[in-house]
């Protein structure tokens, strides 16, 4: 949490100052071209300039990898920085005053300060129980597995004794039982009964943020017992959806080899860092997230690369096929290391040894032929049951993964590659198979929406507001131009609505977006060129209505519906009333 209130007036005000080719040029040689700045790009390997900087938006595009966004985004992707990182280093460079947070902002920076303090305090205990001759069998369990006992302090291994309030005693000394509930340590149940210890005869591990701080805690039953694994419960310090085991001791070597393994569990993770594989971290319980591949995409660049390694098992193989969806969508390359036999990585290394992995890590398995592999030998089921794939391989964000997925999509299948990008843009039927339910094909720019966008971000006021006015946002087919129609009508145009795109805006296909239309170098919004898309469009979306209508006026009749039907005609006459 940063120390100061970083609210849109303050964040502009930095932006404002910010000479953006000051500092770009400071990774990247710039030559100036007209009103914007050229140069190599730094975000992927090239001989001729296709990188672009806009001075007075403070906007980076690359036309060759589309990498592209504000200052502050460059210097997050270039130097591993969190926003907040970013708004504060500009802000003292360009002598910007940031006013310090608000006593609320105080308040919870102190709790959370307090929660934390807490949870080293825990860690401390847990470190000692492991020595105790209670943890004997926890001892016994880490040499099994291969890690000797001068490794156990730096790797923080614990043990929670099989005690109900053991912990809780230690810590009460010091620190309200109700703290201790709100730290994830204890747990409360019904009223009128005391608290006690939620972790117990466990071993445990800390969860530690990418910056290092210690924020939750895993821990593995020993014997019989569910679950086999818990974590810490979500609160203000720890969220599972973006945080990932090891990464603050993987984050260095990922970011230098441009490349990661994604596993499923603690020990997974460990064992391979302890075989000297660092670049390895591990999901906490749940999925791969978006905002997990965002995190990753940041680290490594736009070359790197993610190589998910799960257990063999058909969990394991439905997991895959989720996290390739997300990294797919997210802009991410990415490959399946195909552990063979119902193994996972830890059993493959002690098993076989670490060489065995790193040959299978050297080798992953494309993913075509990872979601292929099951599929029926018939090939017209064969060419059915592909398809399914279609919506997934069209949601590549990244432009060369995406033509490349759905080339060798459609030759497997000995389809046309226009038939997969068809079928990727229809709705996904509700039963039909898929690797990730969570799938959307990529979004697909229709005639003139390219252009409305424009005119709200560099038309006129007047301009923007009779777009308001005259397109409806539920008919704008392009998500990242309804995003900003949205906005628009609720008050940010021109400047304003860039500044809010790339400061609150949490998606980055829109800022992306915006970037390459700042820097196409298109003719300038006009009034003749804002009224021909405005008609333009709104003939569409009036056709668009009229077809909707007029099915469903066939779907009421079909069905026998007659209420439904004669209300759908009183629709359609004051539609053709409105000049429609």
């Amino acid at each position: 949490m940063s120390n100061f209130d970083l609210g849109p007036d303050v964040i502009s005000r930095v932006r404002d100052a910010t000479d953006a080719v000051e500092v770009i040029s400071e990774h990247v040689r710039l030559r100036r071209r007209g009103r914007t700045w050229e140069g190599l790009c730094p975000f992927h390997e090239e001989k001729t300039p296709s990188f672009s900087v806009d001075p007075e938006k403070g906007l980076y595009y690359c036309f060759g990898c589309h990498a592209g966004g504000d200052v502050f985004k460059f210097l997050m992707e270039r130097e591993n920085l969190s926003f907040p990182e970013a708004v504060e280093q500009l802000a003292r460079r360009f002598g910007v005053p940031l006013p310090a947070a608000g006593p609320e902002a105080r308040r919870r920076r102190t709790e959370n300060e307090r929660q934390q303090s807490l949870l080293e305090e825990a860690q401390h205990w847990f470190v000692e129980q492991l020595m105790e001759a209670d943890g004997a069998p926890a001892r016994r369990e880490l040499e099994r597995r291969g890690f000797p006992a001068s490794s156990w302090r730096d790797v923080g291994f614990g043990w929670a004794p099989d005690d109900w309030r053991q912990l809780l005693e230690h810590l009460r000394r010091r620190h309200p039982e109700g703290v201790l509930v709100k730290a994830g340590l204890a747990i409360q149940p019904d009223a009128g009964k005391p608290p006690y210890d939620r972790f117990r005869n466990r071993l445990m591990f800390p969860i530690r943020a990418r910056d290092g701080r210690l924020v939750a805690f895993g821990g593995r039953i020993l014997g019989d017992g569910e679950p086999k694994y818990l974590n810490s419960p979500e609160g203000d310090l720890f969220h599972k959806r973006s945080t990932l085991f090891n990464l603050d001791r993987a984050r260095r070597e990922v970011a230098s080899k441009g490349k990661v393994i994604v596993v499923e569990g603690y020990f997974d993770c460990l064992t391979l860092q302890r075989v000297g594989v660092g670049n390895v971290v591990a999901t906490l319980g749940t999925a791969l997230t978006s905002e997990h591949a965002r995190i990753l995409r940041r680290l490594l660049g736009t070359d790197g690369r993610v190589l998910l390694c799960y257990d063999a098992d058909s969990a394991g193989r439905r997991a895959a096929g989720v996290g390739v969806g997300v990294l797919l969508q997210a802009g991410v390359d990415v490959a399946i290391i195909d552990l063979q036999g119902g193994k996972d990585p830890d059993d493959i290394v002690r098993d076989k040894g670490v060489d065995a992995f790193m040959e299978m890590a050297a080798h992953p398995v494309g993913i075509l032929d990872f979601l292929l592999e099951d599929l029926p030998p018939n090939p017209a089921d064969r060419r059915r049951a592909g398809l399914a794939f279609s919506a997934l391989v069209c949601a590549a964000s990244d432009p060369a993964i995406r033509q490349n997925l759905i080339e060798e999509l459609a030759r497997r299948l000995n389809l046309r590659p226009r038939e997969i990008e068809a079928q990727g843009r229809e709705p996904r039927r509700r039963d039909a198979p898929t690797a990730s339910a969570t799938i959307q094909p990529r979004p697909t720019t229709a005639p003139g929406e390219r252009d409305l966008a424009r005119i709200l971000l560099l038309g006129t006021p007047s301009a923007g507001e009779r777009a308001v006015k005259e397109i409806r946002p539920e008919l704008v087919d392009d998500p990242r131009v309804r995003e900003l129609l949205q906005m628009a009508a609720a008050g940010s145009l021109g400047e304003k609505l860039l500044s809010w795109v790339m400061t609150e805006s949490e998606n980055e296909a829109t800022q992306t977006f915006v970037a390459a239309l700042c820097l196409a170098g298109l003719p300038p919004v006009t009034e003749d060129t804002t009224r021909t898309t405005l008609e333009t469009l709104g003939r569409r979306q009036r056709r668009d209505q009229a077809r909707a209508l007029q099915e469903a006026i066939e779907n009421a009749s079909q069905e026998g519906d007659m209420e439904r039907l004669a209300q759908l005609q009183m629709e359609k006459i004051e539609f053709r009333k409105q000049g429609a």
